[in-house]
């Protein structure tokens, strides 16, 4: 049996898109813990929204902040690291990009040529309204390390030639459910979860089999790089194309629920169940 390694974005996938509420996934989780199968979170939040949602959700396993920023290890994984990563209290932090600041200057002067409004134009009443997080979790989800979020007013063509404008700074746009994401060029879904899957494969002696789930555009490249790509049905956005991949799984419930039905069937179909 191959090791079996998960990667899984949370907003619209492990979370319901409206409620935020995980209990639909929750009996597929234990069924991974039971056979010691990771599951990677692989998400826009940042790194403070993730460690109460991590305690609801009994997550022990690592986790790849603000799209592929940075990512975080336990120190108690038994995973053995090859480089030297930064000291984070109780983690160790691998990142892939520019700090938040670098990406605010250099959007600053941009608001005269395009309408949008950053994260941190915003209060967290402004927020709550926009996403239905409660205050907690809008404050946390301000407090941003490696990528400013933001609400893109403007048109597609104007979204593509502000994407253009800010490559030359080796700076990327990803469109998520909700918000336009800027980061660093590098900084990636997908080469968070390559690097990880590289450390991962270090320990064992076998390749290692990797599925990945998500329902947003800032996905696309996660799924595209697994061995398992599964779209989850989303209540607000017509699924997106994963490129190259007609072997791509389309979840039929929404949210959570299709997240477990997707985890059940790939059990089943590696023997596990």
């Amino acid at each position: 049996m191959t090791p079996l390694l998960i990667f899984t974005d949370l907003d619209g996938t492990l979370l319901d898109h409206h409620t935020y509420c995980f209990q639909p996934a929750l009996a597929a989780m234990r069924s991974l813990k039971t056979f010691s199968i990771p599951c990677v979170i692989n998400t826009s939040k940042t790194f403070v929204e993730l460690i109460e949602l991590r305690k609801a959700l009994h997550h022990q396993d690592p986790f790849i902040v603000e799209n592929g920023s940075a990512v975080y290890i336990p120190k108690h994984s038994a995973l053995t690291l090859d480089e030297t990563l930064e000291d984070c209290g109780d983690y160790w932090r691998k990142s892939f990009g520019p700090k938040r600041d670098e990406l605010i200057e250099l959007t600053n002067d941009k608001q005269e040529q395009y309408s949008f409004k950053r994260f941190i134009d915003m209060t967290w009443q402004e927020l709550v309204s926009l996403t239905g997080l409660s205050e907690t979790n809008a404050k946390q989800a301000l407090q941003r390390e490696f990528t400013e979020p933001m609400v893109w007013m403007d048109s597609n063509l104007a979204l593509s030639v502000f994407r253009d404008d800010l490559a030359k700074f080796g700076v990327q746009v990803q469109k998520g459910g909700r918000f336009a994401h800027l980061m660093g060029e590098h900084c990636d879904k997908a080469n968070a979860m390559l690097w990880l899957k590289a450390v991962y494969e270090q320990q064992s002696d076998e390749a290692i089999t990797t599925m990945a789930l998500g329902d947003g555009e800032n996905d696309v490249g996660m799924l595209s790089k697994a061995d398992i790509p599964v779209v989850i049905r989303s209540p607000v956005h017509a699924p997106p194309e994963i490129p190259n991949r007609c072997d791509a799984w389309l979840s039929d419930a929404y949210g959570p629920e299709g997240w477990a039905q997707a985890i059940n069937r790939v059990l089943i179909q590696q023997g596990i169940l």
